[in-house]
């Protein structure tokens, strides 16, 4: 039997100081997270948008990966922050994937900025700044979180959990057609959203590949998105 073909997300990353350097990376945690849930990884290099069809056509499963915030022009607002950590090439690459994945009725799953990207792609709106959310390294856990009664998080992570913690914006307004299905019960930060149409997407705030082999539930999820998603 064939191992699923998981698509994960590349990032743009600049090497050298003058950023001249650039190299598609990603979390090698992603890669080992779905070997060991049985599926067979495959990165999708920021490009050209007409290639998004070929991509989705050669995988199973998409993950939408971490990394800069979403441009604010995407759900309608200026920037109102100090911040240069955006790539506006990237935002357009995979919101253009996002939508090819959905229109092929494939399962995806996003992590951190994934789970802000969809959210933004269905109408929904982001806090461009929160405070006690960064840990730093994403190594280890950071706060708990509260599952809702009867979604995938709570069968996988039970009512509670706790998870690691790298971002500093976060979901405002809930895209129409999700459920909120974590809360991070400091501040009521929306940890994990699970659609509620025909889309089969599951969206995580924080970053379960570098908790597989930490907590419980966290290669439970790659596992979920690999069988049953």
């Amino acid at each position: 039997m064939s191992r699923p073909i998981v698509g994960v997300t590349a990032n743009l990353c600049p090497v050298d100081k003058e950023g001249k350097n650039i190299h598609s990376s990603v979390s090698s945690k992603f890669a080992e997270s779905i070997r060991i849930a049985g599926g067979l990884p495959m990165i999708i290099p920021v490009g050209d948008k007409n290639l998004v069809r070929d991509y989705v056509e050669s995988i199973d499963k998409l993950i939408l990966s971490g990394g800069q915030h979403v441009h604010s022009t995407f759900y309608g607002e200026k920037q109102t922050i100090e911040s240069d950590d955006y790539n506006m090439v990237r935002d357009e690459f995979e919101l253009a994937l996002l939508a090819e994945t959905i229109r092929q009725e494939k399962p995806i799953m996003a992590i951190c900025r994934g789970l802000q990207l969809v959210n933004v792609a269905f109408g929904g709106t982001l806090n461009q700044h929160i405070d006690n959310h960064w840990q730093g390294l994403p190594f280890g856990t950071s706060h708990s979180i509260q599952t809702d009664k009867g979604s995938i998080v709570e069968e996988l992570f039970g009512r509670a959990s706790q998870i690691n913690s790298v971002h500093r914006q976060s979901i405002k307004d809930l895209a129409p057609n999700f459920r909120a299905t974590a809360f991070d019960p400091r501040d009521r930060t929306i940890e994990a959203i699970e659609s509620l149409d025909d889309s089969r997407i599951i969206g995580l705030q924080w970053h379960p590949e570098f908790l597989v082999n930490e907590e419980k539930g966290n290669l439970e999820l790659f596992q979920y998105l690999l069988q049953k998603l």
